[in-house]
């Protein structure tokens, strides 16, 4: 009996020594040791990455989205003719079950007159309708004596805690295909069918791009008639062209960029010097036309347009609007950025995205 339990108190205290990481267990299994927290650390190190992936995969999402249409109309005696689009664009953030955290909502309505000689004021330039506010001037023709930017923005709000399907799936009707909902209906009575598709489309596309659900949703638009021609300066066939630029941006509490998105549409028409007009077919903004813009053979560093807006606008990550403003460009070259940190990535002009961030943070 006194030798079964000698042997018993071997054995605990034998154990005990195991456990408890005695020097000579230490130094007797060092190799093993090494290799089992070499192994551990890599299972870690694994995980620790599955996870980052995972979070970022997940995390709030920004998105935008645009949906365009055009309206033409000849000159003649009468009256101008008529060269216009009506760009809608939304801009979200998107929590990780798939709702909508935020939504502001624009429009660049860019009318172009005609003249029956197809002549038109190239030095046009546009305001989008929020930033026309009053100057808008619908309040009048409203049935609920609202302006287009607070019908807009009571629209933008009841949209928030929705999911892109439950988007798609509200209802309109009346004269205008104004919202049915008595919780929207009271301010709210414009067409929204453009609203419901451009929200819809911007919460389907949103990506992780680094902000959070406490940030601030700002959307910028800005609109130029650079490439515009005059018949009578081009053989006779006139161009009206709009290039409209779009910034979505999200700030934190300090003011600093913590996602932003760079779109581009542009608008042509065809112009006769009898006045005729006529559109150059469907709007495509730059973003989705990917590869099909066809910009990476005339490209300096071989990159097409979504790839190089893509790395300027992520390299505004951490920047404030006063940074944005100083961003030094190449005026001899296509006002590309000359920060070496940006230039490799990005050659093209970002003079309206830089307006367009202005306007957004404004």
């Amino acid at each position: 009996m006194k030798k079964a339990i000698a042997l018993v108190m071997a054995a605990c205290l034998a154990f005990s020594l195991v456990a408890c990481g005695g020097a000579s267990s230490s130094t007797a299994t060092s190799t093993s040791t090494a290799s089992s927290t070499a192994a551990s650390s890599e299972a870690a190190s694994s995980e620790a990455a599955s996870s980052e992936a995972a979070a970022t995969e997940a995390g709030v999402k920004t998105g935008m989205a645009i949906v365009s249409n055009t309206t033409v109309a000849d000159a003649d005696a009468d009256a101008a003719g008529n060269a216009q689009v009506d760009s809608t664009a939304a801009a979200v953030l998107v929590g990780e079950d798939g709702k909508i955290i935020s939504c502001k909502l624009d429009v660049a309505q860019n009318k172009v007159p005609v003249n029956a000689d197809g002549s038109f004021d190239t030095t046009a330039t546009f305001k989008s309708k929020q930033e026309l506010k009053e100057d808008y001037n619908m309040k009048g023709a409203s049935a609920i004596g609202k302006e287009w930017y607070e019908q807009a923005n009571a629209f933008a709000e009841y949209v928030v805690g929705m999911t892109a399907e439950e988007v798609r799936a509200i209802e309109v009707g009346g004269d205008h295909n104004g919202p049915t909902d008595a919780d929207i209906a009271a301010s709210c009575t414009m067409n929204v069918t453009d609203f419901i598709e451009a929200i819809a489309q911007a919460t389907e596309n949103a990506q992780v791009l680094g902000a959070s659900a406490d940030d601030t949703l700002a959307l910028g638009l800005s609109t130029n008639m650079d490439s515009s021609k005059l018949p009578a300066d081009n053989e006779g066939e006139g161009l009206v062209q709009t290039d409209t630029t779009y910034a979505a941006v999200t700030t934190d509490a300090d003011g600093k960029i913590t996602s932003s998105i760079w779109d581009c549409t542009q608008a042509k028409f065809d112009v006769t010097e009898a006045g005729e007009v006529t559109s150059k077919g469907d709007i495509v903004s730059k973003q989705d036309l990917k590869e099909e813009y066809n910009m990476k053979g005339a490209s300096a560093i071989g990159k097409e347009w979504y790839e190089q807006a893509n790395a300027y606008a992520a390299w505004l990550v951490g920047k404030t609007a006063a940074d944005v403003a100083a961003v030094e460009t190449d005026a001899e070259g296509h006002n590309g950025p000359t920060d070496a940190d940006i230039a490799a990535s990005c050659t093209m002009n970002v003079l309206d995205f830089n307006a367009a961030v202005e306007k957004a943070l404004a």
